[in-house]
């Protein structure tokens, strides 16, 4: 049995965000399931939308990165603080929706949208103003199964907790990603069969089984004081 290569977490650089993206257009562009239910960026077609929105949170000091003994990157958590509840200001992401003329991109903004207003955080948290999201999540092909979303995962929750946040959002398409989000102590607020998320009486998107909800999930990594 061929021996395991070591990896390494450390925080994500503006030195690494070309290798970065690289890893996320041939992984998450592609596997994510509302990505590939919508045919998001077949045959390399770019998507400037998709591309602000990974990489709108690189360098917030919350991301981060894996990488082998050669410092090629072979994992990445993009992750991002967001307002628990969105400013109504006309950036929202309705009103992103609304306006955006990629049509793929705009049924995901719709899901997106409609997690919001399902989940409705505000509520649930409402001693919390805050909450950084885990936006991107992506490993190369050769390297999974070995643990690092597990390590990015704890690498970012530590940091999150240094700069005195309480909350961690993680959002699932994928049901691998809902069971893991479970694994690690994450609660679901939200849940939607994506056949039932609906506009002019049709599904919105639905991805191929057996990623048929779509959830929100919630870790509080201290109590309120």
């Amino acid at each position: 049995m061929a021996e395991k290569k070591p990896y390494y977490i450390s925080p994500l650089t503006k030195e690494d965000g070309e290798a970065v993206m690289a890893l996320v257009k041939r992984t998450f562009y592609i596997d994510e399931p509302l990505n590939s239910a919508v045919g998001m960026c077949l045959d390399s077609e770019p998507c400037p939308e998709l591309d602000s929105y990974c990489t709108s949170s690189l360098y917030e000091g919350f991301s981060f990165k894996a990488t082998d003994d050669d410092g090629n990157v072979v994992g990445a958590m993009i992750n991002g603080v967001c307002p628990l509840k969105e400013e109504d200001d006309g950036n929202d992401l309705l009103s992103q929706a609304q306006r955006c003329t990629n049509p793929k991109f705009q049924k995901i903004l719709y899901i997106l949208a409609r997690r919001e207003t399902g989940a409705k955080l505000w509520e649930k948290f409402p001693a919390d103003q805050k909450v950084v999201e885990v936006k991107v999540a992506a490993t190369d092909p050769n390297w999974r199964r070995r643990g690092i979303m597990n390590a990015l995962l704890e690498e970012t929750e530590k940091a999150i907790k240094e700069q005195g946040i309480r909350l961690i959002r993680l959002d699932t398409s994928s049901a691998y990603s809902a069971m893991s989000a479970e694994h690690y102590g994450y609660t679901c607020y939200y849940r939607a069969l994506y056949k039932d998320i609906k506009m002019d009486g049709q599904p919105l998107v639905v991805p191929a089984p057996p990623h048929l909800e779509d959830r929100v999930y919630v870790k509080e990594l201290y109590p309120l004081e």
